[in-house]
């Protein structure tokens, strides 16, 4: 008999332990099995396995409660390798949450322990030849025939009914089988094979000086266009000839499909894709591929890191300023974190890639902890694309209300006519920000979140963009009854409405959340930009990254300090990040590029630096201001968020949390707790941390995370984020 150590399914503190059950067989550690828990089946993942003596009668009377036998067994090999079963330990003390979430963390939807419905393998049902001979009927001697010439083939493409080939399977003479058949999530995409690598002399010295340098971690510094997806894809050829893995990662899922391509163009059938949008089916067979070696490159978003590859040799991260690479549920790790645990355990190396990285990343550059490699100059001396800034301000005095400047409508015209495509950024998707009511001034919130509902023209809706809560578009105020509502702001909807009424020959796509949530449409609206089927693409930051098309000549940038607004520290590197990423994608073909970036406050120093595409003028006021306010890269932060359904125990536990924080830790800076916001029911506060020293911090939370999450005291859930994105 045999004692199993079992982890539940449900990622609450509480229950972050082993259960001991029985089962007669052996067991391996690492797979998933069906027990019974709480007077309900649920799955598990085993943690250990004991071979005992003892009846199950003896082990009750020695433990004091009764044992319960395992249902089932799911799997008949462990998902994760040792590495990664090693790494979910460790994610769980660096993140303090439970065990059980890194492992869902780490595997596709079909293969988390859960026990929602699961995907299996593939199947087609096909027919072959196992013996030679002449069937009865003429009939069967035509199909008889067919099946030798072809030697397999699928039962459905067999031009003879079932009974045909039920006779020739009666006689022998063939055999009806099922087959398994891959999920392919490239398919239908045309691809041109391309096995050539052509360096420049700068990308060249590039690739060496990563290969040959003793840090673990590099930063490739390249603007826009200067041919970094070239170095990668050169260093990934290294690594295939010293027969090790590449994990290549990308932030955005509109980025995916580009690197894919480029990928798959070079290297076929060696590369496997992870991402969100896939189905779980093909999540399923992509993840069976890498484990059994199939494919040695991965390419995918943020979740790509835990990909079960052995020998892994490179990890690349492009984009490695963008926040999609920090998770901001349970458990909440940023994937460069991650890639620094499997390249410690591999000896492997980290390439990061970015035209404006984030400050943290470039000061740990320039202090020599990570190696730096810039690429200042576009692939052929191409030009960076001409930038001018529009005072909205002037416009505003000169009595143009529209959010288009004169001068941005007439160079979008201008571009039209030359039959060039334009890219226009609005970090804002719905048609209005809100709807206000004139009478008694109180615009309309979503019931479940401290936000206003955005109004969606196009659903005749209005939206919570936090929840996905939504209601028809009403006609009278819901608090005073007043019929007066006004629609107030802009979004994506409401611009690409005015664009089509300024340019009527104009094919549009909009590229935002509402018009690419479904499977591939994504992929489509990108393949059919780049067809030039549409003449402009009007999107959020989706479109400011990554996407490479040659005939776009003009980027628009409207109300370009949106996020400057927003009460974080970031917010400035955000916006010069965004202004410099969505700039970039003008002039990459052989025509001249020019950006035009409207704002209200042309003085910032974020969008001044980011008109010339200076990160240099810009990183020097930034690490002026981060030093001065005692922000990263000079301090670590930590968030607290305390959760509950009751604004006071939130309010009354945060205080305590505060104050208990303050009492036991030196050398610190406490700020908060937060005024109460409420997000899907849940009412949050936040206590921000800034600190040096690590180990107390993690001693002290581990007590609070003791408190509260595992005996449930106080009705509440303590949450700790880590170095969190997003302070407000």
């Amino acid at each position: 008999m045999f004692k199993v150590e079992v982890l539940i399914e449900h990622p609450v503190q509480a229950l972050d332990r082993g259960f001991s059950y029985l089962s007669k067989k052996p067991i391996l550690t690492g797979i998933r099995v069906q027990v019974p828990f709480n007077h309900r089946q649920v799955v598990g993942y085993v943690l250990s396995v004991e071979e005992v003596d003892l009846t199950q009668k003896e082990l009750e009377e020695r433990d004091g409660f009764k044992y319960s036998y395992i249902y089932s067994v799911i799997d008949e090999a462990p998902l994760l390798n040792n590495e990664l079963i090693t790494l979910a330990h460790r994610m769980s003390k660096m993140t303090i949450c439970p065990l059980i979430a890194c492992f869902q963390a780490m595997l596709p939807g079909t293969l988390k322990p859960s026990t929602h419905k699961m995907v299996g393998i593939k199947t087609i049902t096909c027919v072959r030849v196992i013996n030679t001979g002449t069937p009865k009927t003429t009939k069967q001697q035509e199909a008889f025939r067919l099946l030798v010439e072809k030697g397999e083939m699928f039962l459905k493409d067999i031009p003879y009914s079932r009974s045909v080939i039920t006779s020739l399977e009666k006689q022998g003479l063939v055999e009806v089988y099922n087959k398994e058949v891959q999920r392919d999530p490239y398919a239908g995409n045309n691809l041109k094979i391309n096995n050539k690598i052509t360096l420049t002399p700068l990308q060249t010295s590039v690739v060496e000086g990563v290969l040959e340098t003793s840090q673990m971690i590099s930063l490739i510094h390249g603007v826009t266009g200067s041919g970094k997806t070239e170095v990668y894809i050169a260093l990934t050829k290294k690594m295939l000839e010293e027969n090790k893995t590449v994990l290549m990662l990308v932030p955005e899922i509109s980025l995916t499909p580009m690197m894919e391509r480029v990928f798959k163009e070079r290297f076929h059938d060696e590369v496997a894709i992870i991402h969100s949008r896939l189905s779980q089916g093909e999540k399923y067979d992509e993840y069976r591929r890498i484990k059994k070696g199939e494919a040695r490159i991965v390419v995918g978003a943020r979740s790509a890191i835990f990909a079960p590859v052995e020998n892994l040799g490179l990890i690349i991260m492009d984009e490695e300023h963008d926040m999609s690479y920090k998770q901001d549920n349970t458990p909440r790790y940023h994937t460069l974190s991650i890639a620094k645990m499997r390249a410690e355990k591999n000896h492997t190396k980290i390439v990061l890639g970015s035209a404006t990285p984030s400050v943290e990343t470039y000061a740990r550059a320039k202090k020599g902890i990570y190696s730096l490699f810039e690429m200042k100059q576009r692939i052929n001396g191409k030009p960076l694309p001409y930038c001018e800034v529009v005072d909205m301000g002037n416009e505003s005095r000169q009595g143009n209300y529209s959010l288009m400047s004169r001068r941005m409508k007439q160079r979008l015209q201008e571009t039209l006519d030359k039959k060039e495509q334009a890219m226009i950024l609005l970090n804002k998707r719905g048609y209005a920000s809100f709807i206000k009511c004139e009478s008694c001034n109180e615009p309309i919130r979503c019931p479940h979140c401290d936000v206003t509902l955005t109004y969606h023209k196009a659903e005749n809706r209005l939206k919570c963009h936090l929840c996905e809560y939504f209601i028809p578009t009403p006609h009278t105020c819901p608090n005073c009854g007043s019929t007066h509502l006004k629609k107030i702001g802009y979004g994506t909807q409401k611009i690409e409405e005015e664009l089509e009424k300024q340019y009527p020959e104009a094919h549009i796509i909009r590229f935002d959340f509402d018009t690419t949530r479904n499977k591939n449409t994504h992929l489509k609206l990108l393949k059919d930009f780049e067809e030039h089927k549409a003449d402009i693409m009007l999107g959020t930051q989706m479109i400011a990254k990554g996407l490479d098309f040659s005939n776009v000549t003009f980027v628009g940038v409207l109300m370009a300090d949106l996020s400057l607004m927003v009460p974080d520290f970031r917010a400035s590197e955000r916006t010069f990040q965004l202004l410099c990423q969505v700039a970039g994608r003008s002039g990459r073909g052989e025509k001249q590029g020019t950006v035009m970036i409207q704002t209200f406050n042309p003085e910032h120093y974020a969008i001044k630096a980011a008109v010339k595409q200076d990160y240099d003028a810009f990183f020097k006021e930034e690490i002026a201001f981060r030093k001065k306010a005692k922000y990263p890269p000079y301090c670590h932060l930590v968030s607290v968020i305390v959760q509950s359904r009751s604004p006071k125990n939130v309010h009354s536990i945060a205080l305590d949390i505060s104050q208990y924080l303050k009492d036991h830790l030196e050398k610190v800076r406490i700020i908060g707790p937060q005024s109460t916001f409420k997000m899907q029911d849940i009412y949050r506060e936040r206590i921000l941390i800034k600190y040096i020293e690590s180990k107390p911090i993690y001693e002290q939370l581990s007590i609070i995370d003791d408190y509260y999450n595992r005996t449930r005291k106080g009705g509440v859930i303590v949450a700790c984020d880590f170095n969190p994105y997003s302070t407000y």
